[in-house]
């Protein structure tokens, strides 16, 4: 950022890039959730001419607990938002750290989403241990064998007993929720109905695309009855130059971006042939690449993370 902005601007404390999960899971989230916090305890980074540390966190578009992940108890704790954000960076105040923060969009729900039947609140659950190979990571599930679960509480302990083998336990008020109260929109439509959180992330997540200079589609095959997120796609294209990348997999491809049409010569199959021709009917094929030797070696270079390459993928028409 070559010029000077207020701390509280957007420009400064927004990333440049938002993450949209069309999965329910929460893998992503976690691997970003122990990037930033490994990052935001090393050396720290301070703010030019502000002297204060700089700390990396994500905001979920919707004002939501974490359950604890290193409590002893269901606990919670919530992740930033920009009403917190701006306040942190108020240049009147010395609180001895500056913040940036991340969109991340769950627009279908997740997994760890649970919603209470009691008070109505959202907490989502992201296991036990800070650790990327955490087996804690997903809900406890119905069945014992599938789970690595225990229980935090003797609310949850006697649920667990009783034969409630999903018992997680809200935050706030206390009460016991269960699989069936995780917020997910599915494809199916067997719940004809969902919380009006949703339609917040899912609205917030429309105007991130809308302001969108380069949108990466990262595994995700807009598939033909996804008219929804089609029609907000090409409503984006209308309002000028989109630049869009496309991230899949096909066996012979190589480990490089293709452009201009340039992979018609390695003769994509389906599905991923008629991907690239939805895309470019969208944005136009000149403003269409394509990398198909999939993840994660989009992001790895001689089998490690590669910052060059990571650049490469977020960076194209910027």
């Amino acid at each position: 950022m070559s010029k000077k902005v207020p701390l509280t601007d957007r420009e400064f404390y927004l990333f440049s890039y938002a993450v949209i999960s069309m999965n329910w899971d929460p893998l992503l989230l976690w691997l970003l959730f122990n990037a930033h916090r490994k990052l935001n305890h090393r050396a720290p980074v301070v703010v030019p001419n502000d002297g204060n540390r700089l700390k990396l966190f994500h905001d979920l578009a919707h004002f939501m607990a974490v359950r604890r992940v290193d409590g002893n108890n269901p606990s919670q704790w919530f992740p930033f938002n920009e009403t917190v954000v701006q306040r942190l960076n108020d240049s009147e105040y010395n609180p001895g750290r500056r913040v940036r923060v991340g969109k991340f969009y769950f627009p279908h729900g997740c997994y760890g989403f649970r919603e209470c039947p009691n008070c109505g609140k959202l907490t989502v659950y992201l296991g036990d241990e800070w650790s990327i190979y955490s087996k804690t990571l997903f809900p406890p599930m119905i069945l014992p064998s599938l789970s690595f679960y225990h229980p935090r509480s003797e609310e949850e302990k006697k649920a667990y007993q009783n034969g409630i083998r999903d018992a997680i336990q809200c935050v706030h008020c206390g009460q016991i929720t269960q699989s069936h109260h995780t917020a997910m929109v599915m494809q199916t439509q067997l719940k004809e109905q969902h919380p009006p959180f949703l339609e917040e992330i899912q609205r917030d997540m429309k105007v991130a695309i809308e302001h969108a200079k380069h949108i990466v589609l990262l595994g995700y095959s807009l598939p033909e009855d996804d008219f929804l997120y089609r029609t907000i796609l090409s409503a984006r294209k209308k309002d000028g130059l989109v630049k869009c990348s496309i991230v899949n997999f096909q066996e012979g491809f190589p480990d490089k971006w293709l452009y201009r049409q340039e992979w018609e010569k390695y003769k994509p199959k389906a599905p991923l042939k008629s991907l690239c021709d939805r895309v470019g009917n969208i944005f136009g094929k000149e403003n269409v690449r394509l990398y198909g030797a999939g993840v994660p070696a989009v992001f790895l270079r001689h089998g490690c993370a590669s910052e060059k390459k990571v650049k490469q993928l977020l960076e194209w028409g910027s």
